[in-house]
């Protein structure tokens, strides 16, 4: 009987141990979501913001068009303005719809009539805006219904410690499936690498701007390579848009 008794305390025992690091880990993992929304001003302020104005430069060799690239987008909607000039030398507006991929182009100033080459030219540029979103608002990745992480662990980088976090995001607020690590600060919460599953390359993250709204979003990302490095010299979040933004040129 008092082998039953021991074997009864030891089981309790190692369930006890199992329990409390089931919760150690929630813990942890809630913790660091929570300093992640923290660093960029609040869960609340981005959920709250609807309209983004931002402007980018860089990114790798197969962009379809050259040099800036700016956007007006409405999150809400999924309205989206596209300026640029293509790597052929011409002006390009595009007002198109990231949720429905409908839109209308206009080549300098002159709209479009073949349907297919509309489309075409639509294609490119929501490859485009999955890239350049993708950077810019990456720590918002883990909102939604389709976010999945769990904590890998730390990692110290140089005199750094970070968390790092494995993270999957089917469709993110931006329409971008999202999928790698991203090496967070210990302590501010700031995502400060990333590196991507489908990527050799990865990224340093800084240039941490306020943008309006209470949120802060990191602008400059150094790919390892430094040839796919990407920077929003403009990024700011809007009270409003005229209408007319998304559906003149």
């Amino acid at each position: 009987m008092m082998h039953n008794v021991v074997n009864f305390k030891l089981s309790l025992c190692i369930a006890l141990l199992c329990w409390i690091t089931a919760v150690s880990g929630q813990v942890a993992q809630s913790d660091i979501v929570d300093k992640l929304w923290t660093a960029i001003g609040g869960k609340e302020n981005w959920q709250n913001a609807r309209y983004f104005m931002f402007s980018c430069t860089g990114g790798d060799n197969h962009s379809f068009a050259q040099g800036v690239r700016k956007y007006l987008w409405d999150k809400q909607s999924g309205n989206c303005r596209f300026e640029g000039i293509t790597t052929d030398d011409e002006a390009v507006i595009v007002l198109f719809n990231i949720k429905t991929t409908k839109g209308t182009v206009y080549i300098n100033g002159v709209k479009l009539d073949n349907p297919h080459t509309t489309e075409d030219v639509i294609d490119e540029v929501i490859a485009e805006f999955d890239r350049d979103a993708h950077f810019l608002f990456l720590p918002t990745v883990l909102e939604g219904e389709g976010a999945s992480y769990t904590i890998a662990g730390e990692k110290l980088v140089g005199s750094q410690r970070f968390t790092v976090v494995n993270v999957t995001n089917r469709k993110t607020s931006f329409e971008v499936a999202v999928e790698g690590q991203l090496y967070v600060d210990s302590q501010t919460g700031e995502v400060q690498q990333w590196r991507p599953s489908h990527d050799t390359n990865q990224f340093s993250i800084g240039g941490f701007k306020d943008i309006g709204g209470g949120l802060i979003l990191p602008t400059r990302f150094t790919g390892k390579d430094t040839t796919t490095s990407i920077t929003y010299p403009l990024a700011a979040a809007l009270v409003s848009i005229e209408g007319q933004k998304f559906n003149t040129p």
